[in-house]
């Protein structure tokens, strides 16, 4: 029962019907959405998702975005294919519907949801949860009870009435800002109330100011490409449904920019990114692959990394993007079509330079390597072979510990950064900074619960709080004395690195390596694993920090050779 109509090995096979791809990685996944709800009618948490909270009772809250799984149950009860039994199953329906009204239950008065901790009041849970509940109650709206489906609307008003009076005020996250106008466009749908459609267009004007000139949109101070490829979904979405030109456009100018950060194996994004993800999104895509030339050359590329999982996929999600991730695969089966004959390719699978000076990024593709640079980001740099497709080289900058145990990083976002570009390559010059490895602790969970459950009750509070926590965990920047000059100089087969690293004041330091992957910023979304990890080249760790203290300061050269053929290339 619930078994792929595929076997692992098999499902490569099938090309005639590409929304197959998308539904295998769902359909091994299923007994896990199943087992998170409370399927019990008699409980009192039935239709919970949130199995931490009402199986192991570890958790005082129940979050609300494990609700988000209630669309994948309406998605497949309401569509027949080969090894779908949860179609047409009244016990899916059922369990979908108690999912709704546990949604329903945990809504505050004023029409909010929690996501993180207990009067959160999230703008993110709110967007999420109204725009998946949303269009699983238009699938399932003529299976539902009248008095169950007022009730629900009614949950949707608040939820759409609570999104026209508030914003997110604790940094610009485009893929919130862009699951919001797709709420308020899913519960327009819903309730029919111009309101609603017009505060939708108010948060898509709020992207289309933060979007840069050179298309991306903006994550906490910079380009992300793994959460463009999130928020261009809900942007495709209401495309769809509404086909504004101005949209549109601006979807456009997003995938010309998106398309240069699709690796040659089928990952994207990571460090150089200013929020570090790597997870793939693909509806998007499908959804706009009719409509945008490069939305289709991403969805026809990035199918076979779907199918094997090579970028952070639903495999490797964790708890809270399992469900967005999943929903999203069963969006791009319904829209996935047969690629054609196009014969158009994507920068990676091209000789092609792109410099991006906004968001500090520089792509070099030639026939032995793709690579990418990120200048904002103190020169983070990754590495292609084009033959192999392997991940060849990965620096993600230096690491030391300063006393009394902090952890410095060169690598931290700077927008605008300190760089120069010379005929073959850049100079770019970045200081150390700390890196927040603060994790919870039991005194400060007890001092952050009371403080939430009392004064954190009123909206200001709540929002001054999650502006600290923001601060504190993703935007601080402490300086310290230690700055690193880097050179990158692109050849046809060979890319030479030339550190220069000097303490400019006074510092005490114990260790001082380079790293291959690591991240320097609290993301819960980054740091998936992926096999292309296991590709880079294994490298002798040298500790460098004796020449540095003596000298105050060193200089450290590196060639990575990469020849066109099926040799690799390390530094």
């Amino acid at each position: 029962m619930m078994e792929s109509p595929f076997p692992p090995d098999e499902a490569a096979m099938v090309t005639d019907d590409p929304a197959i791809l998308y539904r295998h990685p769902v359909m091994r996944e299923i007994r896990r959405l199943l087992s998170w709800q409370d399927r019990e009618k008699f409980s009192k948490t039935s239709g919970c998702f949130d199995r931490t909270y009402w199986g192991w009772k570890f958790t005082d809250f129940p979050g609300a975005r494990f609700q988000e799984g209630i669309y994948a149950l309406a998605h497949l009860f309401s569509r027949p294919f080969p090894g779908n039994d949860l179609s047409a199953n009244q016990r899916v329906l059922d369990w979908a519907r108690a999912g709704m009204n546990f949604w329903r239950g945990i809504q505050y008065q004023d029409g909010s949801f929690d996501e993180a901790y207990p009067f959160e009041r999230s703008l993110a849970a709110t967007s999420f949860t109204s725009f998946y509940v949303g269009e699983a109650f238009l699938q399932l709206a003529d299976h539902i009870p009248q008095e169950e489906k007022s009730a629900l609307y009614r949950t949707f008003e608040r939820a759409g009435d609570w999104l026209c009076k508030n914003d997110e005020h604790h940094g610009v996250l485009s893929n919130h800002l862009a699951a919001a106008a797709a709420a308020l466009h899913v519960i327009y749908r819903i309730c029919g109330e111009e309101r609603y459609e017009k505060r939708s267009r108010y948060f898509l004007q709020r992207i289309y100011e933060r979007q840069s000139e050179e298309g991306w949109y903006e994550e906490y101070g910079g380009a992300d490409p793994g959460y463009q490829t999130h928020g261009t979904f809900y942007l495709a979405v209401i495309w769809q449904d509404n086909r504004d030109a101005a949209l549109l456009e601006s979807l456009q100018r997003s995938l010309a920019f998106l398309k240069y950060f699709i690796h040659p194996n089928g990952t994207l994004g990571g460090e150089y990114g200013s929020r570090n993800t790597e997870f793939y999104f693909p509806a998007g895509f499908e959804i706009l692959a009719g409509a945008i030339p490069d939305a289709a050359l991403i969805a026809r590329f990035m199918r076979a990394s779907v199918e094997k999982q090579t970028a952070a996929g639903l495999s490797a999600m964790d708890a809270y993007n399992f469900l967005p991730l999943m929903n999203n695969y069963l969006f791009a089966a319904d829209h996935a079509r047969s690629p054609g004959n196009a014969t158009d390719k994507l920068p990676c699978q091209q000789e092609e330079e792109a410099y991006f000076p906004d968001a500090g990024l520089y792509v070099k593709s030639n026939s032995a390597y793709y690579s990418v640079l990120g200048l904002s980001k103190g020169g983070v740099l990754k590495v292609y072979n084009k033959v192999t497709r392997n991940l060849a080289a990965s620096d993600c900058g230096y690491w030391s510990q300063v006393s009394g145990g902090a952890v410095i990083s060169s690598q931290s976002l700077r927008r605008p950064g300190r760089w120069s570009r010379s005929d073959d390559g850049f100079t770019v010059e970045v200081n150390f900074a700390q890196v927040n490895q603060r994790t919870q602790s039991s005194w400060l969970f007890i001092g952050f619960r009371l403080f939430s459950l009392t004064v954190g009750r009123l909206q200001t509070a709540a929002y001054w709080l999650k502006n600290l926590l923001v601060k504190v965990l993703v935007q601080r920047h402490k300086e310290v004395p230690l700055r690193l000059i880097r050179r990158v100089h692109f050849k046809d087969n060979e890319i030479v690195i030339s550190d220069r690293i000097e303490i400019d004041g006074t510092l005490q330091i114990s260790g001082l390596q380079t790293g291959a992957k690591f991240s320097t910023i609290h993301m819960g979304s980054s740091r998936y694993f992926q096999h292309q990890e296991l590709d880079i080249p294994p490298t002798n760790p040298q500790d460098l920090v004796a020449d540095l203290i003596k000298n105050r300061h060193i200089s450290v050269d590196r060639v990575l050779r990469i020849l066109a053929s099926e040799s690799e290339g390390s530094l």
